[in-house]
């Protein structure tokens, strides 16, 4: 049996920069910060993305997921010291599911669209811990390049400028 072709994961391939949004389950906002995602497909089916996170306060994380499988599916499989999961293409959304190592049982899942011309994308993660909801991270962003526009000085500078530990300020 031959492995489908990927349809949507080459469309988010390049630089998107755009805002987050936690919301609680009450509705109330919680914290807002910017973004810019990098991300590429490679040879042998895999794929690196790394998401820098800024906010007013001067704070930054630099978060680096690895290069990550496909497997024989096309699902896209995350495994890396902070979490654990998978991505798939459904209809013209990518799914994701996942879990953060360092906080059991707290369950994220992400719809991912493209609206436009490709090149704006919305995004909703919903989290639960357990049975309880706990609110919504609202994310709007915008294609700023393609792959050819990626420096390839950001690959070198790469291991310097990643945020080091599991946990993260934007896991709260």
């Amino acid at each position: 049996m031959s492995r489908p072709e990927l349809k949507l994961f080459p469309k988010h391939e390049g630089i998107w920069e755009g805002t987050y949004k936690r919301i609680g389950a009450d509705g109330v906002l919680i914290d807002q910060w910017k973004s810019r995602l990098t991300c590429v497909l490679l040879p042998d089916n895999k794929y690196h993305q790394v998401n820098e996170y800024m906010w007013d306060d001067g704070f930054k994380e630099c978060l680096d997921f690895g290069v990550c499988p496909f497997n024989e599916k096309n699902e896209l499989i995350f495994e890396n010291p902070r979490l654990s999961g998978k991505a798939w293409e459904t209809g013209r959304s990518v799914v994701l599911i996942w879990e953060y190592k360092h906080r059991p049982g707290m369950m994220l899942f992400e719809q991912i669209d493209l609206i436009g011309n490709d090149d704006h994308r919305i995004r909703v993660w919903k989290w639960s811990d357990g049975d309880v909801f706990n609110g919504i991270t609202m994310i709007e962003e915008r294609k700023v390049c393609g792959k050819e526009g990626i420096d390839p000085q950001f690959w070198v500078d790469l291991p310097k400028n990643r945020t080091n530990g599991q946990k993260s300020r934007s896991d709260n």
